[in-house]
């Protein structure tokens, strides 16, 4: 049976009973597919004979024509707190990647000087697998690594060729590569199967830095960074990496929140690592009206005299809510009374005036769900190592979410305890700065194994205290800062 996608003009040949969402995938067509398919998150609408459906809820039964949703740009963050290092001066081009769960961000380098020749970035394929982790590698226990693996690979090389094309020089002048992502990420990239993520201890099939080769077309070899655990991977030892941890005196947090929250504490002479279950809410998946951080979306919210307002992405009409403006709303609907302490919502939803956005009480839900992670996630970490979250000098927020969001909206919902807002410091794709540093510098590839073997785990979840920590975390409450 033929099925026809519009406006792509893309037909594909499947067989009767295939869904409309694994057509569109074996179309190349890429969809969005955050819940994996389950019929979840609502967001593969599509339009079938004059009625909305769910691609992922619809069988093939006959040919059809189906006309999906206009794509929106999306912005994908690459610039990071630039940090220094002395380039080996042994390659004359290098190449770093940044492999996250929601993007994808490379950068090509000069090997000699350390100067930025270009930067390329896409949102990461595997999404049409699902939005999370866990949705991924279910997928691919039930059906094997390689799509996963092939489409990933694909865009990288597609990316790696965009650059060198800009820069007016072939890949295979490439003789040095860095790559960062999470446990999950690393595995699915280089095809180890990820079972034992998902299993007792969950922890990850390969831990130690490896150098990879036949990945891209490329003559060197890719430096892979180290796996911390089964969930704070690469990317963190990446971040580390760029912020210098193992020489800072002060005691510091550092929190990567993505489609999940990873986050470190401590300074030179102790840091403990864990990973918080935040699920992707502040990525636009199981929020009714969110979505990713592109052209429509609602990204600032304020109360002005009296006045909720908005800002939009592109300055047109407002079409959803991304991660910082779903922040900013549940702060400003705290401040006006619309939602109580409890996360109890007035009236069971709120509409952004003048537009068809809106919050329902779900949506409050979520969002006390994910906030109540990392903010457990961060008071059990400073009891591990016997301090309060009081006595945290900086907090580093790594990550798009991160870089944007507004602290004061993450310290009123309590996500970020208050007492710390005046300490935060975004510090941007610091997973992608770290990936440069690893490329450029043996050194720096060497200290970022330093740093992953030094760290400690805390796995949240084998904590006594976990369940009642994290179920006091779930109250919008400013009075106290410290929850354990």
């Amino acid at each position: 049976m033929r099925v026809t996608f519009e406006p792509q003009g893309v037909c594909v040949s499947v067989t009767a009973g295939t869904t409309l969402l694994q057509a569109q995938i074996t179309a190349g067509l890429r969809p969005d597919a955050p819940c994996g398919g389950k019929g979840t998150c609502g967001k593969c609408r599509a339009v079938l004979d004059g009625q909305e459906i769910l691609t992922c809820q619809t069988a093939v039964d006959r040919d059809m024509t189906v006309t999906l949703p206009g794509g929106r740009q999306e912005a994908v963050l690459t610039v990071g707190t630039a940090v220094s290092v002395r380039p080996d001066g042994t390659d004359r081009y290098v190449l770093a990647l940044d492999v996250g769960t929601t993007t994808l961000a490379a950068y090509l380098l000069d090997g000699r000087t350390g100067t930025l020749l270009a930067s390329a970035s896409a949102l990461n394929p595997q999404r049409q697998y699902g939005a999370d982790v866990i949705s991924r590698i279910q997928y691919t226990l039930e059906h094997g690594g390689d799509a996963l693996q092939n489409c990933v690979r694909e865009a990288l090389v597609s990316l790696t060729e965009r650059m060198t094309e800009e820069a007016g020089i072939s890949p295979f002048e490439i003789t040095a590569a860095a790559a960062a992502g999470n446990t999950a990420m690393h595995h699915l990239l280089l095809g180890i199967a990820p079972d034992s993520l998902v299993t007792p201890p969950y922890m990850p099939q390969v831990s130690e830095a490896l150098e990879a080769e036949g990945l891209l077309p490329i003559s060197g070899k890719i430096r892979m960074l180290p796996n911390i655990a089964g969930f704070v991977g690469g990317d963190t030892a990446a971040c580390m990496t760029a912020v210098r941890f193992g020489e800072l005196e002060e005691l510091t947090l550092l929190i990567d929140i993505g489609t999940n929250g990873e986050m470190v504490l401590g300074n030179r002479e102790r840091r403990i690592a864990c990973s918080t279950a935040a699920g992707p809410a502040f990525e636009g998946a199981k929020i009714s009206c969110g979505m990713r951080g592109a052209e429509g979306a609602v990204d600032h919210v304020t109360l002005k005299n009296g006045e909720i307002v908005y800002h939009v992405i592109g300055g047109g009409k407002a079409v959803g809510l991304c991660g910082s403006g779903l922040l900013d709303l549940t702060a400003v609907l705290l401040e006006t009374g619309h939602i109580d302490e409890s996360g109890f919502l007035e009236g069971g939803e709120y509409c952004l005036n003048g537009s068809a956005v809106t919050l329902t009480q779900q949506d409050v839900r979520e969002t006390q769900l994910a906030k109540a992670a990392i903010r457990a996630g961060i008071e059990l970490l400073a009891q591990k190592l016997g301090r309060t979250v009081g006595e945290i000098q900086t907090v580093y927020l790594a990550g798009a979410f991160g870089n944007y969001l507004n602290p004061a909206s993450a310290c009123r919902i309590g996500m970020l305890p208050p007492c710390l807002e005046g300490r935060i410091v975004p510090i941007g794709n610091a997973a992608g700065e770290g990936a440069k540093l690893c490329a450029l510098s043996r050194e720096a590839y060497l200290y970022s194994q330093t740093l992953a073997r030094d760290t400690e785990f805390l796995e949240l979840a084998s904590l006594p205290q976990f369940q009642d920590c994290y179920v006091d975390a779930l109250l919008f409450s400013e009075d106290e800062d410290d929850l354990v």
